[in-house]
């Protein structure tokens, strides 16, 4: 009997196909997947207190019950500041006005204006209510973590390579979120007070809005510099938006061109032309929140792409690792 092997470019083109088709699904039922998977990744990061604790003479039960109550208050506390803060703005943004008769004035209040218009008001509660549905799935995910890798070490024996791939790609994630998490933090704190001293209005929403949206390499800090810009604007004139937008760019240039990368060192690069593109990828199939996990996701990507003779090369293409070592060959 003659065996038949199928050539490689038929293994790529099927390859591609079925990419294309999980892109489909993705997309399809992005409105349920989007929160399924921040609450996912949320969990990954609550996951290393609940084991730090364990470390701290706590038993599994009095270290699962401290995270829990943590993650509920502390979530509970974030949702309840929001809806206040989002309450207050709705009331005041009407009447934010930048009062001056320059061209670059108008622009500053259609810019405003087109926020003001675009600003899902009469949806602040389905947001509350999607924040909700995430903190408890956050906290039913944090409870089963452990659980679910005994039984996955149970059923699949602990040296399973497929098992070992799954732990380093969590691994990768929780290193990233966590120095992405520590950065965000000590910019948020930053911007929240330097606004405060300089009487921004909803300070420490903006200092908020800021750590949430640094989780957007290159782009969400500077998206975050709107509001406090304007803000700025129309508090000390247009020398203020200036010096409050080369705040938030000093900022930005500091996080993304020198702490954090940094901090994750040579295993988590990826190329900056496929961070910025992958961005808009999972921005396109999964909202919003494609934008906060895309740099995960794509890292979740390029490690199955390794695992294939057929895709490595794609995986090599989206790291700047080779790029690296090149260089430092070089200079040795």
């Amino acid at each position: 009997m003659m065996d038949f092997k199928t050539p490689p470019y038929t293994r790529q083109i099927m390859l591609i196909a079925f990419i294309f088709l999980a892109i489909i699904g993705l997309k399809y039922s992005s409105e349920i997947l989007g929160p399924i998977l921040l609450s996912i990744f949320l969990a990954i990061i609550i996951y290393p207190v609940l084991m730090w604790l364990k470390k701290k003479d706590l038993s599994y039960n009095q270290s699962v019950i401290v995270t829990l109550v943590g993650t509920l208050a502390v979530g509970l506390a974030i949702l309840w500041f929001l809806m206040v803060s989002l309450v207050q703005l709705v009331k005041e943004l009407p009447d934010f006005t930048i009062n001056s008769s320059g061209i670059l004035a108008q622009y500053g209040n259609e810019i405003i204006k087109f926020i003001v218009t675009n600003i899902p008001i009469e949806n602040i509660t389905g947001l509350i209510a999607t924040g909700t549905f995430i903190l408890f799935a956050v906290i039913f995910l944090v409870y089963e973590l452990p659980l679910i890798k005994v039984r996955l070490v149970n059923g699949l024996g602990a040296d399973n390579p497929t098992l070992t791939k799954i732990f380093d790609i969590v691994e990768a994630n929780i290193t990233y979120f966590i120095i992405r998490a520590k950065v965000n933090f000590i910019y948020g704190i930053g911007v929240s007070a330097i606004l405060f001293v300089f009487d921004i209005n909803f300070a420490i929403l903006w200092g908020l809005l800021t750590f949430a949206l640094g989780f957007i390499p290159y782009l969400g800090i500077i998206i975050a510099a709107i509001p406090p810009v304007l803000v700025a604007w129309a508090k000390y004139g247009i020398w203020g938006a200036i010096a409050m937008g080369l705040f938030f760019i000093i900022i930005n240039t500091v996080a993304e061109s020198y702490i954090f990368p940094r901090l994750t060192g040579k295993g988590l690069q990826m190329s900056v032309f496929v961070v910025f593109v992958s961005l808009f990828v999972w921005g396109w199939i999964l909202g919003p929140t494609g934008f906060l996990i895309g740099v995960p996701l794509t890292l979740i990507v390029i490690k199955y792409l390794e695992n294939y003779d057929e895709t490595r090369w794609l995986a090599l293409l989206m790291t700047s690792e080779a790029e690296e070592d090149d260089s430092k060959g070089k200079k040795s």
